[in-house]
């Protein structure tokens, strides 16, 4: 798996892949079946399947009074997500 940090970083090999965007706080079922999704359109498209991230999480940035407690650190994150079979994960900063 890639982590590609910021969209300024984002190449051509990345395009025309399938992705999905979340924050992705913990893998837990209903994020595995969104994967499996994922990897399964990926798959038949011939095409990198990937997830965009964001940190901070985008409640965390713009209400960070009403911003639930985050489940791990980005770095547990990505090792969680390193598992999932994913091609890449995009990580946009703000």
């Amino acid at each position: 798996m890639e982590l590609i940090r910021g969209i300024h970083n984002i190449r051509s090999k990345h395009k025309e892949c399938v992705l999905t965007i979340g924050n992705f706080d913990g893998v837990h079922l209903g994020h595995s079946a969104i994967l499996a999704r994922v990897k399964a359109l990926a798959k038949q498209y011939h095409s990198p399947a990937g997830i965009m991230i964001f940190e901070p999480q985008p409640r965390e940035f713009f209400s960070p009074e009403s911003a639930p407690g985050r489940i791990g650190r980005l770095r547990d994150k990505v090792k969680l997500l390193e598992g999932q079979g994913i091609d890449y994960v995009s990580l946009y900063a703000f």
